[in-house]
Protein backbone atom coordinates (compact mmCIF):
# COMPACT_ATOMS: atom_id res chain seq x y z
CA UNK A 1 0.00 0.00 0.00
CA UNK A 2 2.55 2.19 1.18
CA UNK A 3 4.90 1.62 -2.09
CA UNK A 4 1.42 2.27 -4.26
CA UNK A 5 0.89 5.35 -2.48
CA UNK A 6 4.69 6.45 -3.15
CA UNK A 7 4.19 5.90 -7.03
CA UNK A 8 1.22 7.57 -7.51
CA UNK A 9 2.85 10.56 -5.40
CA UNK A 10 5.80 10.07 -7.52
CA UNK A 11 3.79 10.38 -10.69
CA UNK A 12 1.35 13.77 -9.34
CA UNK A 13 4.81 15.40 -8.79
CA UNK A 14 6.20 14.62 -11.73
CA UNK A 15 3.47 15.27 -14.13
CA UNK A 16 2.48 18.53 -13.08
CA UNK A 17 6.11 19.81 -13.09
CA UNK A 18 7.32 22.02 -15.60
CA UNK A 19 8.24 20.34 -19.28
CA UNK A 20 11.16 17.99 -18.84
CA UNK A 21 12.26 18.24 -22.03
CA UNK A 22 11.91 20.94 -24.83
CA UNK A 23 11.79 20.96 -28.44
CA UNK A 24 14.38 22.30 -30.79
CA UNK A 25 13.45 25.89 -31.81
CA UNK A 26 15.54 28.59 -34.25
CA UNK A 27 17.44 31.24 -32.42
CA UNK A 28 19.29 34.27 -33.50
CA UNK A 29 22.31 34.61 -31.44
CA UNK A 30 24.86 37.65 -31.87
CA UNK A 31 28.29 38.94 -30.38
CA UNK A 32 30.54 41.42 -31.39
CA UNK A 33 32.34 39.65 -34.01
CA UNK A 34 29.56 36.94 -34.63
CA UNK A 35 26.21 35.85 -35.26
CA UNK A 36 24.53 32.69 -35.02
CA UNK A 37 21.36 30.77 -36.47
CA UNK A 38 21.41 27.57 -34.52
CA UNK A 39 18.23 24.86 -33.87
CA UNK A 40 18.72 23.52 -30.88
CA UNK A 41 17.05 23.32 -27.62
CA UNK A 42 18.30 26.77 -26.15
CA UNK A 43 20.65 27.13 -22.96
CA UNK A 44 21.68 23.20 -23.89
CA UNK A 45 23.96 21.25 -26.54
CA UNK A 46 21.19 20.06 -27.82
CA UNK A 47 22.24 21.25 -31.39
CA UNK A 48 20.56 19.54 -35.09
CA UNK A 49 22.21 22.31 -37.24
CA UNK A 50 23.40 25.99 -37.14
CA UNK A 51 24.35 28.87 -39.34
CA UNK A 52 27.04 31.07 -38.11
CA UNK A 53 29.28 33.63 -39.86
CA UNK A 54 31.96 36.10 -38.98
CA UNK A 55 29.91 39.48 -39.10
CA UNK A 56 30.78 40.81 -42.52
CA UNK A 57 32.36 38.41 -44.05
CA UNK A 58 30.53 37.07 -47.03
CA UNK A 59 31.01 33.65 -45.68
CA UNK A 60 28.74 30.97 -43.52
CA UNK A 61 29.63 28.12 -41.99
CA UNK A 62 26.77 25.31 -41.67
CA UNK A 63 27.78 22.92 -39.04
CA UNK A 64 26.02 19.50 -38.41
CA UNK A 65 26.82 17.82 -35.06
CA UNK A 66 26.02 14.86 -36.28
CA UNK A 67 26.53 13.26 -39.84
CA UNK A 68 26.93 9.34 -41.27
CA UNK A 69 28.71 7.82 -38.46
CA UNK A 70 31.05 5.53 -40.84
CA UNK A 71 32.69 8.71 -42.27
CA UNK A 72 36.18 9.24 -40.77
CA UNK A 73 36.86 12.48 -39.09
CA UNK A 74 39.59 14.88 -41.15
CA UNK A 75 38.13 14.22 -44.64
CA UNK A 76 36.44 16.01 -47.22
CA UNK A 77 32.96 14.88 -47.87
CA UNK A 78 30.52 15.68 -50.77
CA UNK A 79 27.01 16.19 -49.91
CA UNK A 80 23.27 17.35 -50.02
CA UNK A 81 21.10 19.89 -49.02
CA UNK A 82 17.36 19.59 -50.72
CA UNK A 83 15.43 22.85 -50.39
CA UNK A 84 12.23 23.16 -51.91
CA UNK A 85 12.97 20.31 -54.93
CA UNK A 86 15.62 21.62 -55.52
CA UNK A 87 19.25 19.76 -54.43
CA UNK A 88 22.50 21.65 -53.55
CA UNK A 89 25.59 19.44 -54.16
CA UNK A 90 28.04 21.13 -51.17
CA UNK A 91 31.32 20.61 -49.73
CA UNK A 92 32.28 19.71 -45.89
CA UNK A 93 34.64 18.89 -43.76
CA UNK A 94 34.19 16.39 -41.44
CA UNK A 95 35.42 16.39 -37.57
CA UNK A 96 35.48 14.43 -34.27
CA UNK A 97 32.37 15.58 -32.48
CA UNK A 98 34.14 15.19 -28.72
CA UNK A 99 30.09 15.54 -27.05
CA UNK A 100 28.69 12.98 -29.09
CA UNK A 101 31.63 10.91 -29.92
CA UNK A 102 30.23 11.03 -33.69
CA UNK A 103 31.38 13.21 -36.73
CA UNK A 104 30.05 16.09 -37.35
CA UNK A 105 30.09 18.07 -40.53
CA UNK A 106 31.05 21.56 -41.46
CA UNK A 107 30.87 23.79 -44.80
CA UNK A 108 31.27 26.95 -45.81
CA UNK A 109 28.58 29.09 -48.50
CA UNK A 110 28.83 32.54 -49.64
CA UNK A 111 25.66 34.88 -48.51
CA UNK A 112 25.16 35.76 -52.31
CA UNK A 113 24.52 31.71 -52.80
CA UNK A 114 20.88 30.92 -54.39
CA UNK A 115 20.40 28.36 -51.07
CA UNK A 116 20.17 30.95 -48.75
CA UNK A 117 17.22 32.47 -50.99
CA UNK A 118 15.95 28.71 -51.20
CA UNK A 119 15.72 28.44 -47.78
CA UNK A 120 14.31 31.72 -46.84
CA UNK A 121 11.03 30.94 -48.91
CA UNK A 122 11.15 27.24 -47.50
CA UNK A 123 9.38 25.86 -45.29
CA UNK A 124 11.86 22.82 -44.56
CA UNK A 125 15.02 21.56 -45.71
CA UNK A 126 16.86 17.88 -45.62
CA UNK A 127 20.92 17.25 -45.29
CA UNK A 128 22.45 13.91 -47.19
CA UNK A 129 25.89 13.18 -45.93
CA UNK A 130 26.70 9.59 -46.49
CA UNK A 131 24.32 6.96 -45.30
CA UNK A 132 22.51 9.82 -43.26
CA UNK A 133 19.48 11.94 -44.40
CA UNK A 134 17.89 14.68 -41.61
CA UNK A 135 15.28 17.09 -42.43
CA UNK A 136 15.08 20.28 -40.77
CA UNK A 137 12.09 23.14 -40.19
CA UNK A 138 12.64 26.12 -41.42
CA UNK A 139 9.07 28.29 -39.93
CA UNK A 140 10.84 30.45 -37.38
CA UNK A 141 14.28 30.41 -39.03
CA UNK A 142 15.70 34.39 -39.28
CA UNK A 143 17.39 34.73 -42.38
CA UNK A 144 16.76 38.18 -43.45
CA UNK A 145 18.64 39.11 -40.78
CA UNK A 146 21.24 36.88 -40.36
CA UNK A 147 22.40 37.40 -43.77
CA UNK A 148 22.23 40.88 -43.49
CA UNK A 149 24.82 41.26 -40.55
CA UNK A 150 27.02 38.03 -42.56
CA UNK A 151 27.07 39.80 -45.80
CA UNK A 152 29.65 42.12 -46.77
CA UNK A 153 29.26 46.26 -46.82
Amino acid sequence: MRARLSITLATLVLGSSPILAQERIWTLDQTDAEIFLVFGVPETDDVGVSFWCTQQSGIVRLYFPESDPTLKPGVAVNFKLEVAAKTYSLNGKTAFNEESTGTSLEAEIETTDPIFSALQSANHFAVKAGSTNHVFPLGEADFPTFLAVCGKP
